[in-house]
């Protein structure tokens, strides 16, 4: 005869109450911001697997070289949270290296990963190179009235850019420059941020910078201006991005997926003295493999409609290695990238790790004016292609390098030291080197 009892449904432990969060071990880092960052507090239900996903999450703020959470059972029942963390050195003073083809030079760096022990981030540079110089501020609060889900940031920047326009193709051994043009401009803009459910992500970011564009180099083979020169002109722009991310950084490997979709627009509806748009589309996944492997995935789509000079989509350099930095221009751009990143070694705190790599991207004009001038509503000239350009409007550029490189990341500090890299250029069979020194700010 069958038991009572056989036919009752087994019922799963219940998980006990957390009745106190306790913060152990953080010299700099607020209880507050810990608790904020681990997302497990009084009232809540605790196990293992939430234990397991706090760690996580305190790990992937970059903040900490160790994390532990566990549980202590109370006379009543319920449990007090432990938190014990281990601080990295959160600022660095930094010198700051370029070394790609077309674009070498060097700065300084001061960066602030936990100013004021609440995880907001500040960063001071200032750089001079061959292809972009200038002087950058930014600063980032990721847990704005304490909340993780609502993120803030504003930007600053004073640039002056050499933008060189080479022959189309990408099979060329040393491309030529047809056309250089500098650049002057100024900029500031702030986002602000929402997180739901710690993966649904969605942004809204609003730029004002002003433009002047100076006469072509008369050295080069053409001399007609890429952009009027005369009085600076505002481009404004407000920019949506929606999507999903539950991307984790540990110790240098990074796991889960990217999804996401943008929309940029600049009217004078928004301050602006231009009207482009911009819409993109971006996926990045991450794979963790053996422990400290990682497979890292990256795919864009962009699409501009009547982008002016200084907007226009750009590939090469560190964005597609193997040929020079932004030797290819458009407004359609589809970019593929894959990198396996594996360890090599360490020396104490200092981890070495090699990669290998592929960057394949495709980048076209779709509707260029008959005239070859761009045009803003008061007649000035926002972009005059060049007649190589014009010659073959509805070419598209397909370019590929792989290659292999090093990178160094030291365990108690934030930021990583260095990166270098060797690109082989298969439509052009050439061979370049990049070199990031430092962290460059963008």
């Amino acid at each position: 005869m069958a038991h009572a009892d056989e036919d009752m449904p087994v019922s799963e432990p219940q998980r006990p109450e957390v009745a106190e969060v306790t913060v152990e071990g953080a010299n700099k880092t607020t209880s507050s911001t810990v608790r904020a960052f681990g997302q497990l507090d009084v009232g809540d239900a605790v196990d293992s697997d939430e234990l397991e996903k706090v760690e996580r999450r305190l790990l992937a703020t970059g903040l900490f070289q160790d994390v532990h959470a566990s549980t202590e059972p109370l006379p009543d029942g319920r449990v007090r949270l432990v938190l014990r963390v281990k601080d990295k050195a959160s600022w660095v003073v930094a010198p700051t290296v370029a070394l790609s083809s077309a674009n070498t030079g060097g700065g300084l760096l001061y960066a602030e990963n936990n100013l004021g022990g609440r995880a907001r981030k500040l960063a001071l540079a200032a750089q001079v190179s061959t292809g972009e110089s200038g002087v950058y501020v930014g600063f980032l609060d990721p847990i704005v009235f304490g909340l993780p889900q609502l993120k803030f940031s504003l930007e600053g920047q004073l640039r002056s850019d050499r933008v060189d326009e080479y022959r189309p193709g990408a099979s060329q051994d040393d491309p030529e420059i047809l056309r250089r043009t500098r650049f002057n401009s100024a900029s500031i803009s702030s986002e602000l941020g929402f997180i739901l459910f710690e993966r649904v992500r969605a942004a809204a970011k609003y730029r004002v910078s002003s433009i002047d564009a100076q006469s072509p180099d008369p050295e080069k083979p053409v001399t007609t201006q890429a952009f009027s020169t005369g009085p600076s002109l505002r481009d404004t722009s407000l920019r949506f991005m929606v999507g999903l991310d539950s991307r984790q950084t540990l110790h240098a490997v990074t796991e889960g997926l990217n999804l996401e979709g943008s929309y940029e627009v600049s009217v004078p509806g928004v301050w602006s003295e231009f009207r482009y748009r911009k819409f993109g589309i971006l996926y990045r996944h991450g794979l963790r493999f053996f422990n400290e492997h990682n497979l890292v995935l990256r795919g864009e789509l962009a699409v501009g409609k009547d982008l002016p000079f200084h907007q226009e989509l750009v590939m090469g350099g560190t964005t597609l290695r193997g040929f020079q930095y932004r030797q290819f221009r458009g407004d359609t751009r589809v970019t593929f990238t894959a990198e396996y990143h594996f360890p090599l070694f360490k020396v104490k705190s200092l981890a070495f790790r090699g990669l290998g790599f592929s960057d394949t991207g495709v980048i076209a004009w779709r509707d260029l004016p008959s005239d070859g001038q761009l045009r803003d509503a008061s007649g000035r000239l926002i972009r005059g292609y060049l007649p190589q350009t014009m010659a073959s409007p509805d070419s598209a550029t397909l370019a590929q390098g792989v290659g292999a490189g090093l990178r160094l990341y030291l365990n108690n500090v934030v930021l990583p030291l260095l990166g270098v890299d060797v690109a082989y250029g298969v439509n052009s069979g050439q061979v370049r080197f990049y070199l990031v020194a430092g962290v460059t700010p963008s």
